[in-house]
């Protein structure tokens, strides 16, 4: 017998969740209703208790039942018990009736209470009051057992009908997956032993920290065992995590090769909110149709999306098209009875944006990782928040000449910018530096700017030419205030400009955050072709004694990669004297062989410095292109498409997560070796390290630096026939501490690179 276990609160929510799609209630709202239940709570009589369990087994049919748990918030026994329901109230006016959700949370409990005791009536009250816990309205409803029971069915039914839909769909899955075969004729080196270590590590719910050489199988070696282990009901759901929406292409392709078997499985690729957004507005009933009504109609949306497999974004699209409903929400809706779920890390990880529904209620989900090498500065990030007195002051116009200086909103940003110039910053002439400490008025200026912010979203703001910009404030400011709320030794608090100043909470320590999400998950596999050194990275990323390590060797013959290192001093003080000898290499690579090949640059400025001079045909990379526009300049890379060179950035778009096997790439140039660019941030990070690990500029600038290299090398190499070359511009790949850090399975040489290169070609 399967015991299924929901809350009352959760039960409820499923059918009676309000009508329209809503902002969050304000950080003042969230306080200000846990002072009130707390107040009243204290305010109770003699006989009154607070917060007591209850809790109920309830028969679903001959194979499953219902544990429903909760907590009554006050509770009064007698002849005829009183159960209480506390909620907040803000509004001038008072209730005139409960809410139905308010009010069927309460009714719930007076069933759970006549089934535990076998009484007949119960009374059931919902009071709203203020935050001092003063009453502003308070609804008694007598209830017969019968009356409590016919009422809880309206709720309990319906989760009944999907619950058995979603059974039946899982049996049949079960036996699909127990059926399943390997995609592949034969693994290919290396998959079958990386298979059983995912496969272990969601079996005993560990961490696996996993490198294997670009062009392996990874996606399939890592997907194959977790879905495997889904069937056996070891997790409950897989979720396949990628850096970019591009790196989503091995997962898929893996998948799409394994539904060439018979295979039942509700796959949902999730697209950001942005690219999903028929009409980008506020997400609030007064700005956006598909908002207004969304769950009165998702129900209905939801069962029909239950008889297809594939819930692709334009699946989901059209399925909210024909139901006029938001595909955003429509789509995190899915989330909860997918089994497996294709998304950003940010779902997962992200502190602000990760689905609750599902990562706040459940240990029972299998992360796979992919390109894990990503997660140190992506989780940072998401770690990371910053006040920008810049944009508040431009916003702060845009509000002024809409609404009045008077307006709440005006005043928050005005108390926000007066807060900025109050921090004790140095009268030098210095434009950075990192403050000790941040006093409270600070953080509570923030805090009031973050809640009248949620407010004005109510408000008609003519918001679309400025709606842009209102993200840009309020997303890292968020993120300061989460920051400001966790451990403060993690950060460090550093400040950029002089006239517009911009405060930034930077996380220091991801090691701990990351330990902390993952510890309770039914197998977390991080895994990448350059998690090298792998010990240093399991490290970084908070790995336990008892988590794994499994590093696999290339597969491919060593002698089909040309890896030639020729000494160019690329170190940035030097870089215009290098220009020349950087354009006559990359000649050089590419009239050796006509072909395809990719030029990788440490940064957008020195890319454009030498295409100056580079008198021979080619595409640049550019900042912020649109997917078409990558496309289209991936174009050209096919077996049988004409010779074709293009510049890009190292660690951008076209340096890691595209495939381009066999004669689609003859070859890379890598100029330099992939430092990141000095700065405050870098310079702390620097710091930081020392202070922990004892190596600073290893683990700030080489090791994301090499990691980014071998990214753009492993292009080329993606079959047991690829030829190709990759040719180094750096004398730094002579020293050990550079060489540690490269794939072992490079073999580097130097000399003639030009007779190198012919004897190579010749040798095809």
């Amino acid at each position: 017998m399967e015991t299924i276990r929901i809350s009352v609160r959760g039960l409820v929510e499923f059918t009676l969740h309000g009508a329209d799609i809503r902002p969050a209630g304000s950080m003042k709202d969230m306080q200000e209703g846990m002072l009130g239940h707390k107040a009243r709570q204290g305010l109770l009589g003699e006989g009154w208790e607070a917060e007591v369990p209850l809790s109920l087994t309830i028969p679903v049919d001959d194979e499953a039942e219902l544990l429903l748990t909760g907590r009554m918030d006050a509770f009064c026994d007698g002849d005829v018990p009183i159960i209480e329901e506390i909620k907040l109230w803000q509004h001038r006016e008072p209730p005139l009736t409960p809410f139905e959700a308010h009010e069927m949370q309460a009714v719930c409990y007076g069933h759970m209470l006549c089934e535990e005791r076998g009484i007949g009536h119960v009374i059931i009250r919902v009071v709203y009051v203020d935050r001092r816990g003063k009453v502003r309205g308070e609804f008694d409803t007598p209830l017969t057992a019968e009356e409590c029971r016919a009422r809880f069915l309206t709720v309990f039914e319906p989760w009944v009908r999907r619950n058995r839909l979603v059974r039946k769909h899982r049996r049949e899955r079960d036996a699909s997956l127990r059926h399943l075969q390997f995609p592949f004729e034969n693994y290919r080196p290396g998959q079958r032993e990386m298979a059983v270590q995912v496969y272990t590590a969601v079996k005993l719910g560990k961490r696996l920290f996993a490198s294997m050489p670009t062009g392996t199988g990874k996606s399939v070696a890592a997907l194959f065992p977790a879905l495997k282990a889904l069937g056996e009901g070891l997790t409950n759901q897989v979720y396949y995590l990628t850096a970019r929406t591009t790196q989503r292409q091995g997962a898929i392709e893996a998948l799409r090769r394994m539904r060439q078997q018979p295979l039942h499985l509700w796959t949902l690729t999730l697209d950001a909110k942005d690219k999903q957004c028929p009409a980008p507005t506020l997400c609030h009933p007064d700005f956006c149709p598909r908002a207004k009504g969304h769950f009165l109609r998702d129900h209905a949306a939801i069962e029909e999306m239950l008889s297809i497999d594939d819930w692709s974004p334009e699946n989901i699209r059209a399925m909210a098209d024909k139901h006029d409903l938001c595909p955003f929400e429509f789509s995190l809706s899915l989330a909860e009875i997918a089994d497996l779920t294709i998304c950003d890390y940010n779902y997962a990880l992200d502190p602000a944006v990760h689905i609750q529904r599902i990562f706040d209620k459940t240990a029972d989900v299998t992360l796979l990782i992919d390109e894990a090498h990503n997660l140190l500065s992506r989780v940072r990030d998401m770690l990371s928040g910053a006040v920008d007195g810049g944009r508040i002051r431009k916003l702060r116009t845009a509000v002024g000449k809409t609404a009045g200086r008077k307006h709440a909103l005006y005043k928050a940003m005005t108390g926000v910018l007066k807060a900025i110039d109050d921090l004790p910053i140095p009268e030098d002439e210095s434009t950075e530096g990192e403050l000790t400490k941040l006093p409270t008025s600070f953080d509570n200026a923030c805090m009031e700017l973050a809640d009248a912010f949620m407010e004005a979203q109510n408000e008609r703001f003519p918001w679309d030419e400025e709606g842009e910009h209102l993200r840009d404030v309020i997303t890292p400011l968020l993120g300061f205030i989460r920051a400001r709320k966790r451990d403060t030794t993690d950060y460090a608090w550093l400040w950029q400009g002089r006239k517009s100043k911009t405060i930034t909470a930077f996380a220091l320590d991801v090691a701990s955050y990351f330990e902390e999400v993952t510890t309770m998950l039914r197998g977390v596999v991080c895994f990448s072709a350059t998690m090298h050194p792998l010990e240093d990275m399991k490290l970084l990323l908070g790995g336990q004694e008892d988590d794994a390590c499994f590093a696999m060797p290339s597969p491919f013959p060593r002698e089909n990669l040309l890896i030639h290192q020729l000494d160019v001093n690329t170190r940035y003080r030097f870089r215009d004297a290098a220009c020349e000898d950087i354009a006559a290499a990359i000649r050089a690579v590419v009239e050796a062989k006509p072909g395809k090949y990719i030029a990788f640059f440490p940064s957008f400025a020195y890319l454009r410095q030498v295409s100056e001079m580079l008198d021979m045909s080619h595409q640049a990379q550019r900042s912020g292109m649109s997917d078409d526009e990558r496309r289209a300049f991936l174009a050209p890379y096919t077996p049988d498409g004409e010779p074709v060179l293009s510049l890009c950035v190292l660690g951008g778009i076209f340096a890691e997560g595209i495939d381009l096997p066999g004669d689609a790439l003859d070859g890379v140039v890598i100029v330099g070796v992939g430092l990141p660019q000095v700065n405050l941030f870098q310079e702390t990070l620097r710091a930081y390290y020392e202070r922990t690990f004892g190596d600073g500029f290893l683990y700030a600038y080489m090791l994301p630096g090499m990691q980014k290299v071998a990214q753009a090398v492993g292009r080329v190499i993606r079959t047991e026939t690829d030829r190709g070359v990759a040719l180094l511009l750096d004398d730094r790949y002579r020293q050990a501490a550079y060489r540690r850090l490269c794939p072992e399975h490079w073999g580097i040489i130097r000399g003639d690179c030009e007779a190198e290169l012919r004897r190579f070609w010749l040798e095809v």
